[in-house]
């Protein structure tokens, strides 16, 4: 029988209701959250760490993100649904399999986007602008521009951008042009990883499934691997040493995320992960110990007011 036929006969079965609400939790990604770890970028590098108020604002930022996120995850997944069925590792998605209805799937991204602004009320007013931004550009992401060759990606990393933006400006303090840099070719070199991932995933050669892989070829995305990897630990370089508060002796964290990213590089291209970068990034025990690491550094060097260098 199509799978297409029997997904789609679930959703009319009666009985559907409570049932989905479990399948409906998991449609929203709360393990995709970690992205949203991004929020706290602004409050650890500002030096404002340990006040209370900035803690409240940045949870509040964490807390609206991870809600404007799922809503864009269930739209994206019901746009989906279909190409997803074809799909050996998102069949099973509860949007995909069925097991949870369109309707269901729609109006709880409607009310999730609708909570993510609200939480808003109680931050700075450019925060509205900046969530709200982020919902339309995904929205139009999901419904088209996904399939667009290079912009699916740009978006991912422009999205990305917004999170550390948003954090930042949630305790009301002024980004640096170099750190939202840093952030922005790191989210690149996320993205075409996860897209090489997915190539090695379903076989460069087979018939393409998602429209916009038949446009990259493994060679490319290497190509733009090495390309942002190294734009992005130049921004972070360059951020240590110009950029944050005149303290130069960030720059002892630089070598964490040279490894890091070629860590990362490494498992990408020679083992064939990255499909699933939030999973990567918390399984893989070498990149896990690193990222602690640097975090423990930042916050040493940070808040120790330690000086290593001369200015």
């Amino acid at each position: 029988m199509d799978a297409n036929l029997t997904a789609d006969a679930i959703l009319t079965k009666p009985g559907v209701g409570l049932r989905s609400l479990i399948p409906l939790a998991q449609a929203a990604r709360p393990r995709q959250w970690i992205k949203n770890l991004a929020c706290f970028a602004g409050l650890v590098f500002s030096g404002r760490m340990f006040e209370p108020a900035a803690i409240v604002e940045s949870i509040l930022a964490f807390a609206g993100f991870c809600l404007a996120a799922s809503a864009v995850y269930l739209l994206n997944d019901v746009v989906d649904r279909r190409l997803d069925r074809l799909n050996p590792s998102k069949r099973d998605r509860p949007i995909a399999s069925g097991l949870v209805p369109v309707s269901w799937a729609l109006g709880a991204s409607g009310l999730l986007a609708v909570g993510a602004l609200g939480t808003t009320i109680r931050l700075a007013s450019v925060c509205l602008m900046v969530l709200a931004l982020y919902l339309a550009v995904n929205v139009a992401y999901s419904l088209r521009l996904k399939h667009t060759v290079l912009l699916d990606v740009l978006i991912i990393a422009f999205g990305f951008v917004l999170r550390v933006l948003y954090g930042v400006y949630a305790i009301e303090v002024k980004p640096t042009s170099w750190i939202v840099l840093c952030m922005f070719f790191l989210a690149l070199f996320l993205g075409f990883a996860k897209r090489r991932g997915e190539m090695h995933l379903m076989g460069e050669a087979e018939p393409f499934r998602r429209p916009v892989l038949s446009k990259y070829r493994i060679g490319y995305l290497d190509l733009m691997l090495g390309m942002t990897a190294t734009l992005a630990i130049l921004c972070y370089a360059l951020y240590t040493v110009t950029g944050h508060r005149g303290n130069a002796s960030l720059v002892v964290t630089v070598p964490l995320v040279t490894y890091g990213v070629s860590r990362y590089m490494l498992l990408v291209t020679v083992d064939g992960e990255g499909e699933a970068p939030e999973k990567l990034l918390v399984t893989d025990r070498i990149l896990l110990g690193t990222g602690s690491l640097w975090v423990a550094s930042c916050v040493l060097v940070i808040y120790s007011k330690i000086q290593l260098f001369a200015e």
